[in-house]
């Protein structure tokens, strides 16, 4: 029998789609063999959707329905599952379109594009994409993708010509030919058959003519153009003719250099995040300074950069108080109290995290305006040899009162010098299962702030 969320506690919160999304990113790289209970999938060329359905409630524990509404309802997001095929030359495609949700005759002609169904179902779509291979068990197929799609997101040019598409779709169905749809009429988005039978027909509302049941479809072609974009999208630094010998080093710091001293709502303003003026922090994007990161370097906010990707390097943004301690902690990914239990330090994710270099993005408080903060410097980081003991020691002592029990006592600041343990939001945080049964808060590990602050003064005095 499939598991049910049915009076369970599950491992991601289903009304945060970020939650969701990253208990996803657990399946890239993965097979549902090695990721879950599931001993068995129904033939996928008898039932194409046996795949997702599997997904659905061995991976993610949702209880199948055939409700239109999307799959995590209260997060608003669409589960979709794609298969990829490995051609010849080694490159991957889609095997087949992307369905995203049954045409209905009589109310579509009275929908805008803007404001239609199909907009309202590709608002925010978990898109898992698989490798299907012939002759093996769709239990061993690997995950290929897990990324979060967004129709209204997508690039200018595809949103233009999938309006195009759908206003040819529905302008023919207003002119009563419903039943002389075909996917040759668009480019992008087509109205695919959809039904059990070839028999099978639907009323149109201008035509008394039966038509075939249609979806709403990304075509194969345009799918594999988006999977290889998000599979290998990665971009370059630019560099101009003079700055071609430049250090990774070098090149940041230089891309960085002439917006020191700009204030975080002036960065804001310079890149279009905010409007002029709009100084309420509350009204902010909460990745602001991310996303100015990802500008000053001259990468697209979704864009993964190449030389970081090819160095191991991953941006954080640090505020910097008066007195030179930061103004929070650096927290890492929430843990599993079962996972950090059997998992030795060596084994761990806390260790890779660890051992990763980092890309400090430095804001320091204004000498008299206080709340406000300006760029000032930006350090490459990597925590030195010896103090990964010291990390180890954190991780260990945490692990230990896992296992025997003692999950409510996590390693405080003041036991270890660089790291200790605590919830990321103590408002939000939901109770999650422990191995002694008796649920707790979800927590994570976090770089003590005080340590922070002497390894910036450390690397300032070394530069």
């Amino acid at each position: 029998m499939p598991p049910t969320n049915k009076g369970k506690d599950l491992p991601y919160d289903c009304t945060d789609r970020e939650s969701i999304y990253h208990y996803a990113v657990d399946l890239r790289g993965s097979t549902l063999r090695e990721k879950t209970d599931a001993d068995e999938i129904s033939d996928i060329r008898k039932n194409k959707g046996s795949f997702g359905s599997a997904v659905e409630t061995y991976y993610f524990m949702l209880d199948l329905n055939n409700e239109s509404e999307a799959d995590f309802k209260e997060a608003g997001l669409e589960l979709k599952t794609t298969p990829l095929k490995r051609n010849k030359n080694g490159s991957l495609s889609a095997k087949e379109r992307l369905v995203i949700g049954m045409i209905d005759y009589m109310t579509v002609v009275g929908e805008t594009f803007e404001t239609s169904h199909l907009m309202e179902k590709a608002e925010a779509i978990l898109l898992i994409s698989y490798l299907w291979t012939p002759d093996t068990d769709p239990l061993d197929y690997p995950v290929e993708l897990v990324e979060i799609v967004s129709m209204p997101s997508l690039p200018e040019g595809d949103l233009a010509q999938i309006k195009a598409d759908w206003e040819t779709v529905v302008n023919k169905i207003r002119d009563g030919r419903a039943h002389e749809l075909s996917g040759s009429d668009t480019f992008y988005l087509e109205a695919c058959t959809k039904s059990s039978t070839s028999k099978t027909r639907r009323k149109q509302p201008y035509s008394n003519i039966p038509a075939k049941p249609r979806a709403w479809a990304l075509k194969a072609s345009f799918m594999t153009a988006m999977s290889n974009r998000l599979i290998e999208n990665m971009q370059s630094i630019e560099r101009g003719a003079d700055e071609k010998s430049l250090t990774l080093v070098e090149l940041v710091r230089k891309r960085f250099a002439p917006y020191f001293g700009l204030t975080e709502q002036e960065l804001g303003e310079r890149f279009g995040y905010l409007e002029s003026g709009q100084s309420d922090r509350r009204t902010w994007p909460k990745n602001l300074c991310a996303c100015a990161t990802r500008r000053i370097l001259g990468v697209s906010d979704e864009a993964k950069i190449e030389e970081f990707e090819k160095a191991g390097i991953k941006p954080k943004t640090m505020r910097i108080k008066r007195n030179g301690t930061p103004k929070e902690s650096i927290s890492f990914p929430y843990f599993d109290y079962f996972e950090l239990a059997a998992t030795p330090y060596e084994e761990s994710d806390f260790s890779s995290y660890m051992e990763q270099r980092y890309l400090f993005v430095i804001y320091r408080e204004d000498a008299t305006d206080d709340g406000v903060y300006r760029l000032s410097d930006v350090v490459f980081w990597q925590m030195p040899d010896d103090d990964l003991d010291e990390a180890k020691r954190c991780y260990e002592e945490m692990r230990s009162r896992v296992a025997n029990g003692y999950a409510e006592n996590s390693v405080k600041s003041s036991e270890n010098r660089c790291c200790h343990v605590r919830p990321h939001d103590t408002k939000t945080s939901k109770p999650i299962p422990t191995p002694q049964g008796v649920p707790m808060k979800r927590k994570c590990f976090w770089l003590n702030a005080q340590y922070l602050k002497t390894e910036i003064a450390r690397i300032a005095s070394c530069e």
